[in-house]
C-alpha cells in the first residue's frame, strides 16, 4: 500500500501539485523538445560497442527500489575506499522523514532511520575494507522507501514491515559483488551525491550520483546494456549544469570525463568531455541553457505547474 501526501504537508520549494511532477533535470529534459534538440545538436554521443553479459540479473519487478538502495550501499561502501571521500550533511532519506511526522507509524520510521546511522557509522569505523553485509543491505532498502517517500511524495507501506524480502537483498548483495575498487579509487576527490549550487535551482533539483577526480559518473540499475540518446542526455545536462554552477568541494572545469557504471554487468563507460563538443561553443551554450530554463519555469507556473 502506498499513502500519497496531501498538499498541506510541507515538501520542498518546488512542489508539483497532485498529477504534476516536480521540475528536476530529468523532467526539463524530457518535456522540454527545444533543449533535447539543443543537446543533441551540441553534444556528440559517442559509439557504444560494449558487449557484455549481464552478471546479476533481477530477482524482483522492483526496479527503482534496488535502484535508489544500490546508491545508498555504493556510497556507504566509497566511504571506506576513499580517504578524500565526502558526503552531503544529511541522506535524502532523513528529508523523507520529515513528510512522515503526521503519519500513525512515524516513530517507527524515526527509529529505522536511526538505527541505519548506527549500522552505516559502525560499518565506516570497521577496520576491514569489506562490502556491507546483509544487515545494512536490509537498512539500505528501508532508507530508499525513504528517500523515495521525498523524491515523489509517496510513502511505501513496505517502509513497516518487519523483514525486507530476501530476493531483494540477494539482488543487492549480487549486484555490490561486481563493484571493483579500481573503478571508483579517487586519488583527489570523492563526491557523493553532489549538487550544482546555483544551477541545480535553476532546474528546480539537480544531484548526481558521483564525481570521482575528474569523472561524474551516473549509476544504472538496468537490465539491458545500452547508453543510448537519453541516458547520455542526462549526463550532458549534469556537465552544463556542472559548468554553471559550483560543484560541492569541485571547481568551475574540474569535469573532464562522463561515465555510465552498469552495475548489474559491472561495467564501467566512459566518455572525454572533448570528444563530445566543441570547447569554443561552451559559452554560448551556457546562456541558451540557463535563459530556457528561465522561461521554461515561467510557462510552468502559467499552466498551473509551480516549478
Amino acid at each position: 500500500m502506498r499513502v500519497r501526501f496531501p498538499p498541506s504537508v510541507p515538501f520542498c520549494n518546488f512542489w508539483a501539485p497532485s498529477g504534476s511532477r516536480m521540475m528536476n533535470l530529468t523532467s526539463f529534459i524530457d518535456e522540454s523538445p527545444d533543449l533535447r534538440a539543443k543537446l543533441k545538436q551540441e553534444f556528440a554521443k559517442p559509439d557504444f560497442q560494449a558487449k557484455v553479459s549481464i552478471k546479476a540479473p533481477p530477482l524482483t519487478n522492483n526496479h527503482s527500489l534496488i535502484g535508489t538502495a544500490f546508491d545508498y550501499l555504493l556510497r556507504f561502501y566509497l566511504q571506506k575506499l576513499n580517504s578524500c571521500a565526502k558526503a552531503r550533511p544529511r541522506w535524502v532519506a532523513e528529508k523523507g522523514l520529515l513528510l512522515l511526522q503526521t503519519h500513525s507509524r512515524f516513530e517507527q520510521a524515526k527509529a529505522t532511520l536511526a538505527n541505519a546511522k548506527e549500522l552505516h557509522a559502525a560499518y565506516i569505523s570497521s577496520g576491514t575494507l569489506s562490502k556491507p553485509d546483509r544487515e545494512l543491505i536490509e537498512s539500505c532498502v528501508r532508507l530508499a522507501y525513504l528517500d523515495t517517500a521525498y523524491r515523489v511524495r509517496i510513502a511505501d507501506e513496505n517502509l513497516f514491515k518487519k523483514d525486507v524480502p530476501s530476493l531483494i537483498v540477494d539482488d543487492l548483495e549480487a549486484i555490490m559483488e561486481l563493484v571493483r575498487p579500481d573503478d571508483f579509487h579517487g586519488k583527489e576527490r570523492c563526491l557523493l551525491n553532489p549538487t550544482f549550487g546555483s544551477a541545480s535551482e535553476l532546474v528546480g533539483g539537480a544531484d548526481a550520483d558521483l564525481i570521482i577526480d575528474d569523472r561524474l559518473i551516473d549509476l544504472k540499475c538496468n537490465k539491458h546494456l545500452k547508453f543510448d540518446r537519453e541516458i547520455f542526455n542526462q549526463l550532458a545536462g549534469y556537465y552544463v549544469l556542472s559548468c554553471i554552477g559550483e560543484i560541492d568541494g569541485c571547481p568551475r572545469g574540474t569535469i573532464k570525463s562522463l561515465a555510465v557504471y552498469f552495475s548489474r554487468f559491472g561495467l564501467m563507460h566512459q566518455v572525454k568531455i572533448h570528444d563530445c563538443i566543441d570547447q569554443n561553443r561552451i559559452p554560448a551554450l551556457l546562456e541558451w541553457f540557463k535563459n530556457h530554463a528561465r522561461e521554461f519555469k515561467q510557462k510552468q507556473k502559467i499552466n498551473g505547474k509551480k516549478a
